[in-house]
């Protein structure tokens, strides 16, 4: 099968959905799929124009406007069309990453959407302050349901990330429920290179928590080192490690920041893995956040994780089994879930266990292509079918 996979980003690198989109290609090749991957985004000249057009004084205003709205959606429309137009010949799909534009003078040619959000979901989490659509006034958010609902009508099918995403297609934008099919996601790195959990806890550490995350506010970094706090009162010699964050925000006893590290270095990796190897518990209280891949990486390092009752967390984090979830901004119970694990280490190893098994059977890259392929194959045989008759 030859696919056109269009997304904004490298797609050849963490670059495009942080990583996904690479994850997702790489399998379509392993199963001897040709897969030509291109960027729809805007650089140099183009892209500091449509910023200039789309300024905003607030920093995350001008960006929700750069991506979201019109003008942008317009631009990488354009291109993707032109991509089209040069590469359709030939083409069996075209897999696009999002919604952010349109596949344009396709033809016949179907195509399919692999989406981690839509723009109403992040309607429901406005309140978080940290969604797309929260900068945004009500006509701007009632332009991008416009345009996004335009691009989920004419697809052949929707993949979500989640099945909390899923019901979203089908509620929010009215999507018949055959089209939709939640396929998730998994970590974006050699899983082959995280060691088995029962050689991952040196002993006698001191408890720890670890966190990863660069957007430090959306991802809850600022609640949990108030949860931290807190708990270090009743634990004096607890460890809090703070991954992704670029500059230590914070200095103070117990928190140490590790940046954002290049996993492609030997060195780096070696500091990500002994992070996790450290731990005794993840703990990501994101407020908004559609699918957050590193929670499927604790897991598969055998780590109970703590996370919030927000889009697709519940559906990784099983309760009171692989971890806990908790009210956004909630920090009373994150402390209390906290301090719970911290102070089991047996319990916390046990849902560890649970954990790294639920993410070894449920996420995958591969499972992710299987259950794409099981939606793709009946859609190219119809066009094929169609295209002979025609012929």
């Amino acid at each position: 099968m030859r696919i056109l996979l269009l997304c904004e980003g490298d797609p050849e690198t963490r670059d495009s959905l942080s990583g996904s989109t690479k994850s997702i290609i790489e399998q379509f090749r392993a199963h001897d799929h040709e897969v030509l991957g291109v960027d729809v985004d805007l650089y140099g000249v183009e892209r500091w124009l449509m910023a200039g057009a789309t300024f905003a004084r607030e920093k995350t205003r001008w960006r929700a406007k750069y991506r979201m709205l019109g003008r942008g959606f317009r631009a990488r429309s354009k291109k993707a069309a032109r991509y089209i137009e040069q590469h359709r010949q030939g083409v069996d799909l075209i897999l696009q990453v999002g919604a952010t534009f349109a596949p344009a003078h396709r033809g016949r040619t179907p195509y399919v959407l692999y989406c981690d959000a839509n723009f109403r979901m992040a309607e429901h989490e406005i309140a978080s302050g940290t969604s797309w659509a929260a900068p945004l006034t009500e006509e701007e958010r009632r332009l991008v349901v416009e345009q996004e609902a335009e691009v989920y009508r004419g697809a052949a099918a929707i993949f979500t990330i989640s099945e909390r995403l899923r019901r979203s297609f089908i509620e929010d934008f009215g999507i018949e429920p055959t089209r939709v099919r939640a396929v998730y996601a998994a970590p974006n790195l050699d899983l082959s290179r995280i060691p088995p959990p029962a050689e991952q806890r040196p002993e006698g550490q001191p408890p720890t928590i670890l966190f990863v995350g660069r957007e430090f506010k959306r991802k809850g970094g600022d609640l949990l080192v108030e949860a931290f706090r807190r708990v270090r009162a009743h634990i004096p010699d607890a460890r809090l490690i703070m991954l992704g964050v670029k500059d230590a925000v914070i200095q103070e006893p117990g928190i140490r920041f590790l940046g954002n590290l290049d996993l492609e270095q030997p060195d780096e990796w070696q500091l990500y893995s002994d992070a996790y190897r450290s731990a005794d518990v993840f703990c990501l209280p994101t407020r908004y956040d559609p699918f957050p891949t590193v929670i499927m990486e604790a897991m598969y390092f055998g780590l109970p994780c703590i996370g919030t009752q927000t889009s697709g967390v519940p559906e990784m984090v099983i309760e009171d089994e692989t971890g806990y979830t908790v009210p956004v901004n909630d920090c009373d119970a994150l402390v209390d879930r906290l301090l719970h694990l911290l102070g089991d280490r047996s319990l916390a190893r046990k849902m560890g266990e649970a954990g790294r098994a639920r993410a070894v059977a449920a996420f995958s890259w591969k499972a992710t292509y299987e259950r794409m392929m099981e939606v793709i194959e009946p859609i190219v045989e119809r066009t094929s079918k169609v295209d002979r008759r025609s012929a």
